[in-house]
């Protein structure tokens, strides 16, 4: 149990201003973004839904990175990408819509669409 509280702890810490954080439940998805754009930046996804999520990470026409987050599970990716290009996440399975990952946006919510 001291170790849980303990990675929480960290995780939340870590959790800096220069990362995005992604809260994915079964009707929406929440994302919380830095207020400066930088060219180094993570992204820390929250699987908060009943069932494990796949998805991929994208620049352009470019895949960067897949990702698997079992239900309950959080995970941290992190990304060199020059600032002014616009990365999306792409929920694949549950599918939701692409996520684009805008700095300076503050909080915004995406309700899943029917």
């Amino acid at each position: 149990m001291r170790f849980l509280l303990l990675f929480f702890y960290c995780l939340s810490s870590w959790a800096s201003p220069e990362s995005f954080r992604i809260e994915y439940k079964d009707r929406s998805l929440k994302v919380i973004s830095p207020e400066n754009k930088k060219n180094q930046f993570a992204v820390i996804i929250e699987n908060q839904s009943l069932s494990d999520l796949y998805g991929k990470f994208r620049l352009k026409e470019k895949d960067l990175k897949f990702v698997t987050i079992k239900s309950g599970q959080t995970k941290a990716v992190e990304f060199a990408a020059d600032a002014s290009a616009l990365v999306y996440f792409i929920p694949l399975s549950p599918a939701f819509q692409n996520i684009p990952l805008e700095f300076g946006k503050k909080t915004y919510e995406i309700p899943r669409s029917r």
